[in-house]
């Protein structure tokens, strides 16, 4: 391999886990409330969800 590609190699795998490892942080640090499609909507908390019937 060339010293171009050893270079660019390493800078994608930096990318790609950095950016795992940015997600995985940024969900820690967020709570099921706020994160989500349905976040803090009406009729969204734990017990109106549990009282609906899955069939």
């Amino acid at each position: 391999m060339t010293a171009i590609a050893l270079i660019m190699m390493v800078l994608f795998i930096l990318v790609i886990w950095g950016g795992l490892v940015g997600s995985v942080i940024m969900l820690t640090n967020s709570t099921d409330e706020e994160s989500g499609e349905l976040g803090t909507a009406p009729g969204t908390h734990d017990e109106a969800l549990a009282a609906v019937r899955v069939s």
